[in-house]
């Protein structure tokens, strides 16, 4: 069935996306920054062979991320569209969600606080604490940037050896500030901790760090709901943060199916025409 290929174009990954015209979708993630039209096509040809995709069933392609402004040619015959970031992040994360009115959070190298509502999509905010902190933390202290076996390890590791909470350092009960809360990320100076430890302290810190900063992002918005994108959903820990985040700040994250493809799926589904303003 013919239908639209989406590429998200980031800083260390390519993610790729068809959605068929019946609105079934094929996902694939490539670990490479992808910067000429020559490496595109390669990946894309490569995704199609084992997506079982025939090229003549693509009906159009829609760029996005920051590798795509380095695409100027036709790719596989096809001119593609060139979508902004923050409409695509926006739109996808709409759309993945069911919700119009949130706040997209997309986890990638960096992380982006995208604003969208049923009049907007704008970038509120940003922080350098993301995919790329994670895969450098990991090199660091790990010798690896396998971000998977990495959270594997971390999946061993106990936060209490590495982490202050609330608890550590008063025996008064404070009703906003459960005991078993961070006081102190990688604060425990009383031991370092094994590899499997320092490792869940370090995923640990990135997603609390970008869970607060959404939170605070929303001190000024009236909605509630957090739409959280990018390859970061995927850590095995992610879902268990941001729930008790949810709990302890009374709002709503949620990690919703393709998490990782909203942007290519937003440039998509912006360049079928979607009329949305900054």
């Amino acid at each position: 069935m013919k239908g639209m290929l989406g590429a998200d174009l980031g800083g260390s990954a390519i993610k790729l996306i068809f959605q068929r015209n019946d609105g079934t979708m094929q996902t694939q993630t490539w670990s490479k920054a992808i910067r000429t039209e020559h490496e595109l096509t390669e990946v894309i040809a490569a995704f199609l062979m084992q997506a079982d995709i025939a090229a003549e069933d693509i009906e159009g392609i829609a760029l996005t991320g920051v590798g795509s402004s380095f695409i100027r040619t036709a790719i596989l015959g096809k001119t593609p569209m060139l979508i902004d970031e923050i409409q695509a992040i926006g739109i996808g994360a709409q759309k993945l969600s069911q919700k119009q009115d949130i706040l997209a959070v997309s986890m990638g190298t960096g992380t982006a606080f995208v604003r969208a509502d049923n009049h907007r999509i704008c970038h509120i905010s940003g922080t350098g604490v993301g995919g790329g902190t994670l895969a450098g933390l990991a090199l660091r202290l790990t010798k690896t940037t396998e971000i998977d076996a990495f959270a594997q390890l971390a999946l061993h590791g106990k936060l209490e050896n590495v982490d202050l909470k609330v608890g550590d350092l008063t025996q008064k009960e404070i009703k906003t500030l459960p005991s078993d809360l961070t006081a102190a990320n990688f604060g425990q100076l009383k031991t370092l901790g094994s590899p499997a430890d320092q490792a869940a302290g370090v995923i640990n810190m990135i997603l609390e760090t970008i869970g607060v900063m959404a939170v605070l992002a929303l001190r000024l918005e009236n909605t509630k709901t957090i739409v959280l994108t990018g390859m970061l959903t995927k850590l095995p820990q992610a879902q268990s943060v941001f729930n008790r985040m949810s709990q302890l700040y009374a709002v709503d994250f949620r990690i919703p199916q393709y998490a990782p493809y909203a942007a290519a799926l937003g440039a998509i589904l912006a360049s079928e025409g979607l009329d949305r303003k900054n």
